[in-house]
């Protein structure tokens, strides 16, 4: 009886188990990878004057809030260049960390935006990622005209490992031109086609990770992201008669918006054009954040001015 029982047993699959071990046995079950995103914020060193200098930071504020392109996650990041910003403008960022449930991680070299891509992706995919800083053909620059290189380029993306993003995973790039190559950059071009998007830096980055990537052909204008431009001169107004004694303090510009103390800024703009205005040594924020994301601007010439979608190519 044995003997049968065991033959019996042996036509069933490969296994020699009983029907009773089977059953004991536990289901295996594949463990899901928790979602993380990530928004780069770099440094603005390049247009150092109250309107602009925190164009960046507030830019953010408006993809942190957009569920649409930057969703529910189970860890979120801002990583930021601590490069050139007054510790009233990276009270910003805090709030952010406080208030929002972001961790802060400051960024380094252009090896520390490597290593946070790289980082606990045998527990955390990458959902979506955005990055708000200047940009030039074929770089992603955190730290323009800083003195550290602080850059993902169509040199070192490839060291992020290529499994880091969730199989839905989205790249955002705020930065100028991402979306084109340099090897025939000109200023005026014929058609979208003629800057070679598929070389990109962004088609390299969609084909390496297998993601969506979203990226501007042109660069990339955030004036409008602070303030609306009939604002300005009643701004600038209203800062320059509300400082008078409160040098070096925080002050209210209503309705939605504060002047950030920021001892320089703007000395060397426009032969002090910023002191003339009054708004020399301070920083304009808006106390929600953006109004909206940045927009393309025909700048080169001929290539379309919308956020152009790249899918990976394999």
């Amino acid at each position: 009886m044995t003997t049968t029982l065991a033959k019996k047993y042996k036509k069933i699959g490969s296994s020699t188990t009983t029907p009773h071990e089977n059953k004991k046995r536990k289901e295996i079950k594949i463990k899901e990878p928790k979602k993380e995103n990530i928004i780069f914020i770099g440094s603005e060193m390049q247009y150092n004057i109250f309107w602009l200098k925190m164009m960046f930071i507030s830019a953010a504020y408006v993809m942190a809030s957009n569920e649409k392109n930057f969703r529910p996650a189970d860890r979120k990041i801002i990583a930021f260049v601590d490069n050139g910003y007054s510790r009233a403008e990276k009270l910003t960022i805090n709030f952010l960390q406080d208030n929002k449930g972001f961790k802060i991680v400051k960024l380094s070299n252009s090896q520390s935006i490597i290593d946070l891509f790289n980082k606990d992706r045998g527990e955390y995919k990458l959902q979506d990622v955005a990055f708000f800083s200047h940009g030039i053909v074929g770089e992603i620059d955190l730290n323009y005209n800083g003195s550290e290189d602080v850059k993902l380029t169509l040199e070192n993306y490839s060291s992020v490992n290529r499994n880091v993003f969730m199989p839905d995973g989205r790249l955002y790039s705020y930065a100028c031109r991402t979306g084109i190559f340099e090897e025939n950059y000109v200023l005026d071009y014929n058609s979208d086609e003629d800057a070679k998007p598929e070389l990109s830096l962004a088609q390299r980055m969609a084909s390496h990770f297998k993601i969506e990537v979203h990226a501007f052909l042109t660069r990339t204008y955030y004036g409008g992201v602070l303030r609306e431009a009939a604002q300005s001169a009643t701004i600038s107004a209203t800062l320059k008669q509300a400082r008078e004694g409160k040098e070096g303090q925080i002050i209210e510009i209503p309705p939605d918006h504060e002047a950030l103390p920021h001892d320089g800024l703007g000395e060397k703009w426009l032969r002090n054009s910023a002191e003339n205005e009054g708004t020399n040594d301070y920083a304009l924020w808006r106390k929600e954040g953006g109004i909206s994301l940045p927009i393309g601007i025909e700048s080169p010439k001929g290539l379309s001015t919308s956020m152009r979608k790249f899918t990976p190519v394999i």
